[in-house]
C-alpha cells in the first residue's frame, strides 16, 4: 500500500494508476521546487535502454517563466472552437524533458517511461499533470537558454486539480469532449479489446 497525501488515505499502485487522469484546468496554488524535485528523482529511477540515461529536467516554477512558456505550449487539439486554459486555469508549475543525445534510437523509450513516473508522483501528491507534446520546441529553447546539444522533447505541466475528467467506454471516435457543464469525457478502448490471450 502507498500513503497518497493528496487522497485522503492508502491506496495501492493499481488504483493509483487508475485514478490518474490528464488534467488541463489547475487551482492556481504555488508548487514548491523540492516537490518538483521529488518528481525528476521518481524519473530518474525509471528504466532506462541500456542505461544510458540521456535525459535531463528544467524545473519551472517561477510566475513570468511560467507565463512564457503556457504561450508555447498547444492545448487539447481535439477541444473545438480552438481552447486553452484560462489565466486562472494555467498550470503553476512545468517540468521540460530534454536530450542530451537524441540520435540514440532508444532515448523516446526513455522519455515515455520518465515521464509516467512523472505524473504517478504528482498523482501520489493529489497534483494533476498535463503531457504536452505539441509545442514550440526551437522557443522553449531558446527561453531556458538550452544548449544546442540538447533536445527539448515535452512538457509536463503540473499543478492542483480544478476538475475531473470522466472516463467512458469508447464506440466510434478517440476525441475527447466536454458536456455543457464543461465536464471532460474520454473515451477509452474497452479492456477485452485490446487483450489476446496465448495468440491474437
Amino acid at each position: 500500500m502507498i500513503f497518497l497525501s493528496g487522497h485522503g488515505g492508502m491506496m495501492n499502485a493499481y488504483d493509483m494508476i487508475l485514478s490518474r487522469r490528464t488534467i488541463r484546468r489547475f487551482s492556481q496554488k504555488p508548487l514548491d521546487a523540492e516537490l518538483l524535485k521529488k518528481f525528476v528523482n521518481a524519473a530518474r529511477l525509471a528504466p532506462s535502454a541500456a542505461n544510458l540515461q540521456p535525459l535531463e529536467y528544467i524545473i519551472v516554477t517561477e510566475k513570468k517563466q511560467c507565463a512564457q512558456l503556457f504561450e508555447a505550449l498547444g492545448w487539447a487539439a481535439y477541444i473545438q472552437p480552438k481552447w486553452t486554459p484560462d489565466e486562472n486555469e494555467r498550470p503553476t508549475a512545468y517540468i521540460i524533458v530534454i536530450v542530451k543525445d537524441s540520435k540514440n534510437p532508444y532515448y523516446k523509450y526513455d522519455v515515455g517511461f520518465a515521464a509516467e513516473n512523472i505524473v504517478l508522483a504528482a498523482e501520489a501528491e493529489g497534483l494533476g499533470s498535463c503531457i504536452l507534446c505539441n509545442i514550440q520546441r526551437e522557443t522553449i529553447q531558446r527561453i531556458f537558454t538550452v544548449p544546442s546539444s540538447f533536445t527539448v522533447d515535452m512538457v509536463i505541466a503540473l499543478g492542483q486539480k480544478a476538475e475531473q475528467p470522466v472516463v467512458e467506454d469508447m464506440n466510434d471516435s478517440v476525441k475527447y469532449w466536454r458536456d455543457e457543464s464543461g465536464s471532460l469525457h474520454v473515451p477509452k478502448r474497452k479492456l477485452n479489446d485490446m487483450i489476446h490471450l496465448n495468440k491474437f
